[in-house]
């Protein structure tokens, strides 16, 4: 063996190709996405210290419930990553309800360098995410999930509004709702906007009069065709597909609109993403 040369560490024939070699001062880092209740993620996997020890490792973290970030870091000593899974393991997130990103990081305290991304994707109490293996995915891709959710009921002569919450991507798929009418004689007209909380970007009209001391139900989705139900009064209109993000608004605009008149609750039914 010539003066330049090393023989192998003893555990180098145990280690596959992707193994990540941390240093004293290297660190995975958890972070969390979440929109769901009662959700807590295990981080687990394989982890060889530089005595060539087998340790295995499972550590949990409890995302918050409002699609804020949490994050949560853990020291690994120095050795090799062999690999990693997150998963949910309490609480029942569907897809696009939690987001689970981890990363190597630089730094045990809060000044932290992220030196590589090993995970970045939803998981449910069925689907984990695994390092190798998991794509990188990005939090609009493939579907969300489809969420029935009943707005906010207004008092009488108040229009409909509801904003997408915050760090959320809403795809409106159907909304619902009533309108009572006074006896004020005056034709109404109901139409639904858009915008990005200050400027509508898209007026759909539902396209029928509505006349006094009347109840109607108006219902919009996609592919629906403009009618109304022969046996009772529902009015059906077209939704064309609109992707909003958080902050942005879906309104009620009532032309001739009278001092009593009444907007029940509107029930959507949204796919929704969360968007870090």
């Amino acid at each position: 063996m010539g003066p330049a040369e090393t023989a192998p560490a003893a555990t180098s024939a145990l280690l596959t190709p992707h193994a990540w070699y941390f240093d004293v001062a290297d660190a995975l880092r958890i972070t969390s996405f979440n929109a769901a209740a009662g959700v807590v993620l295990t981080l687990e996997g394989r982890f060889m210290n530089e005595d060539g020890q087998l340790v295995p490792f499972a550590i949990t973290h409890t995302p918050n419930t409002d699609r804020t970030s949490a994050s949560f870091t853990v020291p690994m000593g120095r050795g090799w990553l062999l690999n990693a899974q997150v998963r949910a393991s309490s609480g029942t997130p569907r897809r696009g309800q939690c987001l689970a990103i981890v990363e190597v990081v630089r730094g045990l305290t809060s000044v932290q360098t992220s030196l590589g991304t090993l995970i970045h994707g939803f998981v449910t109490d069925t689907q984990r995410r695994g390092w190798p293996g998991s794509p990188i995915e990005m939090s609009t891709e493939g579907p969300g999930v489809l969420r029935s959710i009943t707005g906010t009921d207004p008092a009488a002569n108040v229009e409909i509004s509801e904003t997408v919450p915050t760090n959320a991507r809403w795809r409106v798929h159907a909304i619902q709702f009533t309108l009572v009418t006074d006896a004020n004689a005056a034709n109404r007209e109901v139409a639904l906007t858009f915008d990005d909380g200050t400027t509508v970007f898209a007026r759909v009209p539902s396209g029928f009069t509505h006349v006094a001391s009347t109840t109607v139900v108006y219902a919009s989705a996609h592919h629906l065709p403009r009618f109304t139900l022969a046996q009772d009064t529902t009015k059906n209109f077209p939704l064309p597909r609109i992707d909003l993000q958080g902050g942005f608004r879906i309104n009620t605009v009532t032309t001739a609109r009278q001092a009593t008149d009444n907007y029940g609750a509107p029930q959507l039914l949204v796919e929704e993403w969360i968007e870090d």
